[in-house]
């Protein structure tokens, strides 16, 4: 039979062999560019228009074929084993929430066992969602996507309930979102000189604004970190076509400003360095400030490596008429220090299988940021890694009896924490997934901007 001679009549044979529907779009739009350049050239030879379009298509080749080819090369990759990974440490973490913290329901509302089961369904489904997104989309509309993450931070600072009348907190877990925002405004910048390097660097400061405004110290250092890291890298892929050198330059004078302003805040007069001076002394002030961290380190000392803890040596509290469990004197024993109550409770080999699980999920992901051929989709998997692997940091160091500011370990502290980590988590696997139809624009290589301006 005869084959199609037209653009369109090729385009929609070749498109009707392709079985992923997102893969559709990008088929068709490269075909459809390569057939409008092949077309010009046999006009430019001198065959008429028509014609010049059907010997476009015939040197094609046939649209089944090729369609039939395209479709096996842009098939979803999925990624079955990082998610089983995840959904069995989701499990492990609810099922720690419930078992190490059911002894406190008569005195903590927030025990509720319903809640930690909710958690787990509701982490799943966001997983899930955050796996099957569209993230091609979501980096054409990126910068919609950031502006839509600032407005995101702006309500909730003025909408969501204070703790303590000081900290927002539902803005805590919008800014845990922020290294992936940024990640979108880095690819919404791309290839704009150094106008789009200023707008770059520019981005960072509204996120970064909203954290100090809840305030989530945590988050603040997070986002600096890791969105230095993502704006480095950014420069030395080439994305803003400045010289590769200068640009690295630029960039890391101007980290080393922002670090040397955190320290000053963490290290200057006032509350900030009290705080610090708790940290390293916490026996200065045993049944204030230093208290937590010195319950913490007993805690610890009282632990074993397998099987519950011995005697703690300090006299418990009675609350309307009931001794409280030793373990409920230290201070959020059942959130930020959920860790520290599992390795007292449990012992400490469990808690270090854990970490290792963890740092395998990490490890992982992290190979798979490397193999990942879309140089956006690996911006935007390596902030959700390092989101998750900063967060692991501060737990760790926290639930040594380091108290500095709040932190929560990935899918094992806190419900609604472990549900947003599973949301990051999948949109990193969702760029995983989608990495056979991932496109970036393009972008001058350094080394020939380098030339260049020598």
């Amino acid at each position: 039979m005869p084959g199609p001679e037209t653009i369109r009549d090729y385009l929609d044979t070749v498109t009707a062999q392709i079985r992923w529907k997102r893969a559709r779009t990008v088929v068709v739009r490269e075909l459809e560019t390569h057939l409008e350049d092949q077309r010009q050239e046999f006009q430019a030879e001198g065959h008429p228009p028509e014609e010049a379009e059907r010997l476009a298509v015939e040197e094609m080749g046939d649209p089944v074929a090729v369609g039939t080819d395209l479709d096996r090369l842009h098939r979803p990759r999925p990624q079955w084993g990082l998610l089983a990974l995840t959904l069995a440490l989701l499990l492990v973490g609810g099922w720690l929430r419930y078992a190490l913290t059911r002894v406190g329901v008569p005195w903590e509302e927030d025990l509720d066992p319903f809640r930690c089961a909710l958690s787990v369904v509701v982490g799943a489904a966001a997983l899930m969602g955050g796996y099957f997104l569209d993230v091609s989309r979501l980096l054409r509309w990126a910068k919609w996507v950031y502006i839509g993450a600032v407005v995101a931070g702006v309500l909730s600072l003025h909408l969501s309930p204070d703790v303590n009348d000081a900290v927002s907190y539902f803005t805590r877990y919008v800014v845990l979102f922020y290294p992936a925002a940024y990640a979108f405004w880095l690819y919404a910048c791309r290839g704009k000189g150094w106008l789009g390097l200023l707008a770059a660097v520019a981005g960072g400061i509204p996120l970064a604004a909203i954290g100090v405004e809840a305030p989530f110290l945590q988050g603040v250092i997070q986002l600096l970190v890791i969105g230095c890291f993502l704006l480095l890298l950014a420069i030395w892929m080439g994305w803003f076509t400045v010289p590769r050198r200068q640009g690295l330059a630029a960039v890391g004078g101007l980290a080393a400003i922002m670090a040397g302003t955190v320290l000053w805040m963490l290290l200057g007069a006032g509350y900030n360095a009290s705080r610090i001076q708790i940290l390293l002394h916490p026996e200065t002030d045993p049944m204030g400030a230093g208290y937590q961290s010195i319950m913490a380190q007993r805690v610890l000392e009282a632990s074993r490596l397998v099987g519950e803890g011995g005697d703690l040596s300090i006299r418990t509290n009675t609350v309307q008429g009931m001794q409280l469990p030793p373990e409920m004197m230290l201070p959020e024993w059942n959130h930020d220090f959920l860790p520290t109550t599992m390795v007292y409770k449990l012992g400490w080999l469990p808690y270090l299988l854990l970490l290792a699980v963890l740092a395998a999920l990490f490890l992982w992901m992290l190979r798979r940021c490397a193999c990942q051929r879309s140089q956006s989709g690996k911006l935007l998997a390596l902030a959700v890694v390092g989101t998750l692997a900063v967060q692991s940091l501060f737990a760790v160091v926290l639930n040594l009896g380091f108290v500095l500011f709040t932190a929560q370990l990935p899918l094992v502290t806190g419900n609604l924490h472990s549900v947003v980590d599973c949301a990051l988590i999948g949109l990193a696997l969702s760029a995983f997934r989608s990495e056979s139809i991932l496109r970036d624009a393009a972008a001058p290589a350094p080394e020939t901007l380098e030339k260049e301006t020598a």
